[in-house]
């Protein structure tokens, strides 16, 4: 067993202070919206940004799988799936050609699968790469607000969308599958266990 301790996880505070570190801001005690001005943004603007960077790829410690069913009486050839309320966006659906209407999946099927990404708060859950990319998009929302530096945010915005975003995602997808649909796989599996 090791000796070391747990590593810290993250909290939606530790991230604002990344953010506002990138902007060369000093670190806030709370999320607070009667606080200092950098403590009124980050609570504003954290679970927005969060909500942001999780729809924009398929993170696999937010994606979930449920069971819908269609809206009783719905007496439709396209019967209505309602969306659950922590759904951000629709991967896939088990129904072939349906439809998204508002916050509702149109199918001809009484019963479908939704895999959908989650609008996941657990801030221990996160993947490294996606809490630097979170860090990152924040710090382009915060930075004309508190540094009214247009250069600044120029430069955050090239990191985000050319480095932090793409590596993060990178990484999510490489981890997302097993090696064992790769096309490689059995030379692979040969040559490590022959190592």
């Amino acid at each position: 067993m090791s000796d070391e301790p747990p590593s810290h996880v993250l909290t939606p505070l530790d991230i604002c202070n990344l953010a506002l570190a990138k902007l060369g801001e000093s670190p806030v005690p709370a999320l607070d919206p009667n606080g200092s001005p950098a403590a009124r943004l980050c609570y504003s603007h954290y679970h927005p940004v969060r909500r942001e960077v999780l729809s924009t790829n398929r993170w696999s410690f937010a994606t979930t799988l449920v069971t819908l069913s269609a809206a009783p009486d719905a007496g439709e050839r396209n019967l209505p799936h309602h969306l659950p309320p922590d759904c951000l966006r629709v991967l896939e659906v088990s129904s072939p050609g349906w439809t998204l209407r508002g916050r509702s999946i149109y199918c001809p099927a009484a019963n479908i699968k939704v895999l959908y990404i989650t609008d996941e708060e657990d801030t221990s859950l996160f993947e490294p790469l996606f809490i630097e990319a979170l860090a990152t998009r924040l710090a382009c929302k915060l930075c004309i607000p508190l540094t009214s530096s247009t250069t600044a945010r120029e430069a955050l915005t090239q990191e985000y969308h050319r480095l932090a975003l793409p590596q993060a995602a990178h990484i999510n997808a490489v981890q997302d599958r097993s090696n064992d649909t790769h096309p490689l796989y059995k030379l692979w599996r040969r040559s490590f266990s022959q190592s």
